[in-house]
């Protein structure tokens, strides 16, 4: 099955230009179009007819990423930047980082593997990414998440530290005063020092 499957340059986002999605036959699968100066940016999407399909968004601190993909929102959290993330709405864990394939994106409410992400050399295109699903309705919102993580890791942007079990109003009140991210920077020197990046 061939339809299951798209693939996305490796180096679309770094270039800070409009680029495209293929499919396996070498067509246009999305058209992906932003300003590219900061990560803030809105990013729209086109279908291969034109028509917006998505647009990726990022709450005021750059931390959570707002997937839209038709008329459903989706949240892309980044735990650690290069190492987890969490893809809210499809139940996405998401252990390692698009640069280094092969990646898996599994599902915690059933427990199976939705998409594998792998590197190939694709057409006359270079190389790419290819996004692969076992269910082809996911293929959209797969290429969408892994647009939103590539611009997350290109940009080196902000990790929002692993999840820690919280509750109640101190859950929200932690995230909207004391949850500002940590800097990839900040990321670095914590990992040299051995300690937890973990949000309090």
């Amino acid at each position: 099955m061939r339809n299951n499957r798209v693939y996305m340059p490796v180096d679309a986002v770094d270039k800070r230009e409009d680029f495209e999605l293929y499919y396996a036959d070498g067509d246009v699968f999305l058209t992906v179009r932003g300003d590219w100066k900061y990560e803030r940016d809105k990013v729209r999407i086109y279908n291969r007819m034109g028509g917006e399909l998505g647009r990726i968004r990022t709450d005021p601190q750059t931390l959570t990423y707002f997937v839209g993909v038709e008329r459903y929102e989706y949240e892309l959290h980044t735990y650690t930047i290069f190492e987890h993330y969490f893809f809210k709405g499809m139940l996405w864990d998401i252990i390692g980082c698009i640069s280094e394939p092969p990646l898996d994106f599994k599902n915690i409410g059933t427990g199976k593997l939705d998409v594998r992400i792998g590197r190939v050399k694709f057409r006359d295109k270079g190389p790419c990414y290819e996004i692969k699903v076992k269910d082809i309705s996911k293929l959209r919102i797969a290429a969408c998440c892994v647009i939103a993580m590539a611009i997350k890791e290109s940009f080196k942007g902000k990790s929002e530290g692993e999840p820690y079990e919280e509750t109640g109003l101190t859950k929200w009140k932690n995230r909207l005063t004391t949850n500002k991210g940590f800097t990839f920077e900040e990321v670095l020197k914590l990992k040299e020092k051995g300690l937890p990046i973990i949000r309090k």
